[in-house]
């Protein structure tokens, strides 16, 4: 009997140890950082750096692979289809994992349960930026400008971000405007410049080198609050646009099913990196700013509440899924 209560205890102690001893010994092989950008840009750059950083905490290896197309989705469905084990860690801008359900019948998913959230890093505000040569100095330029076009104004969406600030703008203001679809911003900056299209919404850093160069005039960013690497320009609700407020927002998530304390301790280690001195500095000269999350749970809260913004932006502008 002694014996057999003796094997009971010894039982009952190793489950309740498992979790601890796994957690233990996390990672003891290289993790995967899959990237949704193309090699060499911006946001391969930022995923690289958290890499860079997460590999000298978590004492391995931490591999970027690039999965590039489909506006992201090709990278976030190889997240959602990749072992739970905490060793295949997405990291990207949170506009494309909510927002290509919106507009993309291949992405069939659920943005609140399709991955597990870790952490928040960062957020990347825009810019509302127009021709230079036009007679449009303010935001309350543009909106008048817009309303006397009746429509006929012509603005540039080269990203799903773009494209749902500008539908937030113009419902803001309560008028329309002609949507020009663009591959790159590049590409929607030079016909801003050429006078193709009147306005669009930039990221920070290229609004500030195009506007550098007097291609482009700076009305407005998009955040609630001044971008830290423009902080003399207004944002929207300081230009007159009430409670507008967009930016995108970077994070990370995990398969679905990896377990809590991986992803405490991955929340834990990337939290850290956020914090310190050298990435508020690395986010100020690539035009973003820090963004914490308390918890995971936190996270999971903020993507919720993203997505349902995106969700009344993309209804209200009636934008059909393609």
């Amino acid at each position: 009997m002694r014996i057999r209560r003796l094997h009971l205890w010894v039982a009952a102690v190793a489950l309740t140890l498992a979790p601890r001893l796994a957690l233990a010994a996390y990672p003891d092989h290289p993790i995967k950082v899959i990237c949704t950008y193309v090699a060499g840009g911006g946001g391969d750059l930022m995923v690289r750096y958290y890499a860079r950083a997460l590999s000298e905490l978590a004492g391995q290896p931490v591999i970027v692979e690039n999965r590039v197309g489909a506006n992201g989705h090709v990278g976030n469905q190889a997240a959602m289809d990749a072992k739970p084990d905490g060793y295949t860690l997405l990291i990207t801008g949170a506009s494309a994992y909510v927002g290509n359900p919106l507009f993309m019948k291949s992405a069939d998913y659920d943005p609140n349960t399709a991955l597990k959230a870790v952490a928040t890093l960062n957020e990347l505000g825009l810019a509302l930026a127009v021709n230079p040569k036009l007679d449009v100095h303010s935001v309350a330029d543009l909106t008048k400008f817009i309303k006397e076009k009746n429509g006929r104004a012509r603005y540039g969406a080269q990203t799903s971000s773009a494209m749902v600030a500008a539908s937030l703008f113009l419902q803001k203001i309560g008028a329309t405007a002609t949507q020009v679809n663009y591959k790159s911003a590049g590409d929607a900056a030079a016909d801003t410049t050429a006078g193709l299209i009147d306005f669009f919404f930039p990221d920070i850093t290229l609004a500030m080198a195009q506007a550098s160069q007097g291609r482009l005039r700076l009305l407005a960013s998009t955040p609630a609050n001044p971008v830290s690497a423009a902080p003399n320009l207004q944002t929207m609700q300081q230009a007159g646009v009430p409670d507008f407020s967009y930016s995108v927002i970077w994070a990370a998530w995990f398969p679905k099913d990896t377990p809590d304390p991986i992803v405490n301790q991955m929340h834990g280690w990337l939290t850290e990196i956020v914090k310190r001195p050298e990435t508020k500095k690395f986010l100020f000269d690539v035009g973003a700013d820090q963004r914490i999350s308390q918890t995971p749970a936190d996270m999971a809260r903020i993507i919720k509440s993203e997505f349902e913004n995106w969700k009344k932006i993309v209804e209200a502008a009636k934008i059909e899924r393609q």
